[in-house]
């Protein structure tokens, strides 16, 4: 009888990862529905309208969508999981923290800690069991520089689509 040490360890690529377009779907309405266009720009100074949320949204919805197919169709892909993961992961951190610090509720909280936390922290556990960690490391690193870059994304459809800056 074969011990658990000796199990091959499971993969970190399959059918659960289509989770994450599936919950960004409830994150996005959660976002909107909770009103976070207005709060980002009360705090950036920014007029975020709900179309310019959207479409920043579905660009990146779309992109998610497409890194999964294409972790499914080749797994040898497997480590923009990883970069998945640590996005959702860093995206529920910054809602608990804002959270935390303003003592309110952060548009997304509840999808962010329900869904996103759980997947994300997962996906990182499987991620470390199953990757080497040269592979490990650079699709978190991708992950952290894909979270930079949605702020930079969403002001741009925010210039193009929205009323770009207005007095707050």
């Amino acid at each position: 009888m074969a011990n658990a040490s000796d199990a091959a360890p499971e993969p970190l690529v399959g059918p659960w990862i289509l989770l994450f377009p599936a919950t960004y779907l409830v994150h996005i309405g959660e976002e909107l529905w909770g009103g976070l266009p207005e709060r980002m720009a009360e705090l950036s100074g920014l007029a975020f309208s709900d179309a310019a949320f959207l479409a920043a949204n579905a660009l990146f919805w779309v992109l998610m969508a497409g890194a999964v197919l294409l972790v499914l169709r080749r797994p040898s892909a497997a480590p923009f999981v990883v970069v998945l993961g640590t996005i959702v992961t860093i995206n529920a951190t910054l809602h608990l923290g804002g959270a935390l610090l303003t003592a309110s509720y952060s548009p997304g909280l509840v999808s962010a800690v329900l869904l996103w936390l759980p997947l994300g922290f997962l996906t990182l556990v499987r991620g470390r069991r199953v990757l080497s960690e040269r592979r490990l490391h650079s699709g978190v690193l991708m992950g952290v520089l894909a979270h930079v870059l949605v702020p930079l994304v969403g002001i741009a459809f925010v210039l193009a689509i929205g009323d770009g800056l207005r007095a707050v």
